[in-house]
């Protein structure tokens, strides 16, 4: 009862920490600095940021959630490995740093201030979560939820302290943001360090040959993979955008405001996802049936995902000034396209999970690899003429078909319920959500009194017909079950 409690509540701190901090970063911090570094000198940043988010798997290739997993399981053997595994990133280190140069190189980049700065980011980054996953291995969890948002906390301060007092700091630009941000995470990394030494942990190499295992290596092979094509799949878009549209940086900047937003969203269910997989796991181990709970978890996901697309179509005017201080009509229609595709992040998001925690992960691979490669094509074909709006539809349909097909595998595979009633009743709010807007539209409602009025109705209705009941939630959540 008494480690239960403590898994709550530090379940509980690591979520509100995280409600509070990250938004804080991505409205406060981000949407700041965007608008002013310019659309321009920001989508060239964040063209190259995605680029090494792409090629992140090559920093980890799995290992850090292989180890994180031994450890959990109790095989404390793995923790005298940890210096192995430590030596091991470093290597990791030289070769992303090598791979991202090349196709910086390749692609005719010009702007190597940023190529070395977001590499030297994601470095960094990479390093910050193997440690924290030693952490969470040996369930220090109130320490890991205040590790989980150090380097955003110190971001905010440094990167605040120019945005919000220019005249006593300086004004920002793209090379202080970058530097505040190799700076923040360095300085967590040296935290966490910290926080392991003083919990007796030594980073020992045991021997020259024992980190090159290949038993290890083919062990995480299919998380490394998957970690590629799902980086892909959101991330290579704002790459090409920048490379392929005639006024690249521009639109790669009109389409980060608008994938800002969808970022935001999607962390709701990033959360539920983490939080879910291990639950799915344990019960799926013990033969124990697992469809009411990937239900829940739908609906819920599903019902906020349908409401946050209906409420950004019909209020992105609103919703565009009020961020970014101008009503650019281009800007306005890519925010209008981008939102829907939440929905099926949603789905990705709900039936990747149980397929990865019910062993089905090449399977998943396969499924992404399908859709990585028709978002290519459609980016290929559409940005040339529509440039961030065709990011936008690229998007929708890819991620959709990637969460439909795994929506399948899981009904055929694993003997999964659709429950096609609940897809109707999905179909019925974003229906009656869309005339509920459409009307307050055309009679001028402020939009600050519109969005609570959505909210009312889109609960109204998941309570009245049943998609939402408490006592299942209560089951969910019962000491013991996750």
């Amino acid at each position: 009862m008494k480690d239960s409690y403590r898994l709550y509540s530090s379940l509980g701190l690591l979520i509100m920490l995280n409600i509070i901090v990250k938004p804080v970063w991505i409205f406060g911090i981000e949407r700041q600095v965007q608008n002013t570094v310019g659309t321009i000198e920001y989508g060239a940043y964040f063209s190259l940021f995605n680029l090494s988010l792409v090629f992140g798997f090559l920093l980890d290739w799995g290992l850090t959630g292989y180890f994180n997993r031994q450890l959990a399981a109790g095989k404390e053997k793995f923790i005298d490995q940890a210096g192995n595994y430590l030596l091991l990133k470093l290597l990791f280190a030289i070769l992303y740093a090598a791979v991202v140069a090349a196709c910086a190189k390749l692609t005719g980049i010009k702007r190597w201030d940023i190529v070395w700065g977001v590499i030297l980011i994601q470095v960094l980054t990479y390093l910050f979560v193997f440690l924290r996953a030693i952490v969470t291995a040996g369930q220090w969890f109130k320490t890991d939820a205040w590790l989980s948002v150090l380097d955003k906390t110190l971001m905010i301060i440094l990167c605040g302290s120019l945005l919000f007092f220019p005249r006593e700091f300086g004004r920002i630009s793209i090379h202080k943001f970058l530097y505040f941000q190799v700076c923040s995470t360095a300085l967590a990394v040296i935290i966490t360090f910290v926080v392991l030494f003083r919990r007796k942990l030594r980073f020992k190499i045991i021997s020259a040959s024992s980190f090159l295992n290949r038993k290890l290596f083919m062990a995480a092979l299919p998380y490394a993979l998957l970690l590629l094509l799902m980086t892909a799949h959101f991330r290579l878009d704002g790459f090409l955008l920048e490379r392929i549209s005639r006024q690249g940086s521009e639109q790669a900047g009109i389409y980060a405001a608008a994938y800002r937003l969808l970022d935001a969203a999607n962390m709701v269910g990033i959360l539920f996802a983490s939080f879910v997989l291990p639950y799915i796991a344990r019960q799926w181990s013990e033969n124990n049936e697992i469809n009411s709970v990937v239900l829940i978890i739908r609906h819920l996901l599903i019902i906020f995902s349908v409401a946050v697309a209906c409420i950004v179509v019909f209020l992105a005017p609103w919703i565009q000034q009020l961020l970014y201080r101008e009503a650019d009509p281009e800007a306005i229609r890519v925010l209008q396209w981008c939102l829907p595709s939440l929905i099926g992040y949603s789905l990705v998001s709900i039936y990747g999970t149980v397929m990865t925690a019910t062993g089905h992960i090449y399977s998943f691979c396969l499924i992404t690899l399908g859709a990585v490669l028709v978002n290519i094509v459609l980016n290929l074909l559409l940005i040339p003429a529509l440039g961030a709006k065709g990011c936008c539809i690229a998007a929708l349909v890819s991620q959709s078909a990637c969460g439909i097909a795994a929506m399948l595998y899981v009904n055929q595979k694993l003997h999964g319920a659709i429950h096609p009633g609940s897809l109707l009743i999905y179909t019925f709010i974003g229906a009656v959500l869309c005339g509920f807007l459409y009307l307050c539209r055309e009679l001028n409602g402020s939009p600050w009194l519109v969005i609570p009025g959505a909210v009312v109705i889109t609960i109204m209705i998941t309570l009245g017909t049943r998609l939402f009941d408490i006592r299942k939630w209560k089951l969910l959540f019962k000491p013991g079950n996750l």
